[in-house]
């Protein structure tokens, strides 16, 4: 276990334990039910902030809840609220079941109830309530009741309270984020990568400003121009010349054929000849095809290509995950030698971290993505 890991379960069992006091000290006030004390929630609230792995801690399922809670939900904020009341909730059968287990009316949960059908249900999947009742010792009785069969040990009632009560917290730190970032909307998912790899919530909602300030310069830079053919003004311009372009290199077993539109094609139509070297034609010269696309790249078009007798050793470049097949990279990340897309979240760091480029305009990142093409299938080959 790493020295991070171990001082979040070490934090994490510190929470429980005052989470526990705090029940207890409601309990003996005549006020049983929720830690509603606020300098507690102040506290855990603020650790959250500055590291959100540890809800993760604290409820294991806890990332994967709000993952699923928040899918598909066009507007995070309502989601959220949602999502907070249902925390809200199977905290407080949790504290229930550990302050008065022999409390009879504690031990069925009716699923036609009110809470139940207008609060818990739109808020998660039904599996996802299921289970987390499950952890509570509640099992399916039958369509409309869910009865306790076997209490759980009373520490783990109060793990599973104080995990509900880190998740209804960190949906409140999640709305706060969205809120600081309007009138921009967020994806739910592109908010979770964020809080994920940023960790910190200030540090969070730069990273965001900043990908969305990318994204309107990379809406503004767009650029048509062809990517390979230079196509001629007039017939008479070719002067004879035989314009056809030459046949496409392509492997079909690589992963850029894309049926429609491939990392060749524009449009409707073929633009020009691929940069792609044939993994079939051992006398093709790769390097040749490397050195042109470093010129490019690098921006010194008007000089011509000379190859020099050594070909020099040129980085190798990757895709990181987050581009899909059909999608353009927006920056290339010279220290990690990855191409990255525009609403990556690791490539944000990258951004502020090393060194890079961005890349404007469609010319230059359809360059970049055979450059990378070809890195790749080189690799492969020589692997």
């Amino acid at each position: 276990m790493c020295a991070g890991s171990a001082l979040r379960q070490e934090h994490g069992q510190q929470y429980r334990q005052e989470y526990r006091r705090c029940l207890e000290r409601e309990l003996r006030r005549g006020r049983p039910g929720p830690c509603s004390d606020p300098s507690f929630g102040q506290r855990l609230r603020q650790q959250l902030r500055r590291e959100p792995a540890l809800l993760g801690t604290l409820q294991e399922d806890g990332p994967a809840l709000l993952a699923r809670g928040l899918r598909g939900r066009p507007d995070p904020v309502p989601a959220l609220h949602g999502l907070a009341c249902a925390f809200q909730l199977l905290e407080l059968a949790a504290a229930n079941l550990y302050l008065c287990p022999w409390r009879r009316e504690f031990r069925t949960v009716q699923t036609f109830s009110g809470a139940y059908v207008h609060l818990l249900r739109p808020a998660l999947p039904e599996a996802d309530l299921l289970r987390s009742f499950g952890r509570l010792g509640y099992e399916q009785h039958d369509r409309h009741r869910l009865t306790i069969s076997q209490l759980p040990p009373m520490p783990e009632l109060v793990a599973a309270a104080c995990g509900f009560f880190a998740c209804q917290l960190e949906c409140e730190i999640l709305a706060e984020l969205v809120q600081r970032l309007r009138p921009r909307r967020l994806r739910p998912e592109e908010l979770l990568e964020a809080r994920r790899v940023a960790g910190d919530a200030d540090t969070c909602v730069e990273m965001l400003q900043q990908l969305g300030t990318q994204r309107q310069a990379d809406a503004d830079c767009g650029d048509d121009v062809d990517l390979y053919l230079e196509t001629p003004a007039s017939p008479e311009d070719t002067r004879g010349e035989h314009t056809a372009p030459p046949a496409l290199w392509r492997d079909p077993g690589s992963p850029w054929d894309v049926p429609g539109r491939g990392w060749d094609r524009c449009g409707d139509g073929e633009c020009g000849q691929e940069l792609l070297p044939s993994t079939g034609n051992p006398e093709l010269d790769t390097s040749s095809s490397r050195l042109f696309l470093e010129q490019e790249l690098s921006g010194a078009e008007d000089s011509p290509l000379t190859i020099p007798q050594e070909a020099p050793v040129l980085p190798c470049y990757q895709l990181h995950s987050c581009l899909r097949p059909g999608s353009l990279p927006s920056y290339c990340c010279r220290t990690c030698q990855q191409l990255h897309a525009s609403a990556c979240a690791a490539g944000q760091l990258c951004r502020s971290q090393h060194h890079g480029q961005e890349l404007h305009g469609e010319r230059q990142q359809r360059l970049w993505l055979q450059r990378t093409a070809v890195d790749m299938l080189l690799a492969d080959t020589a692997g």
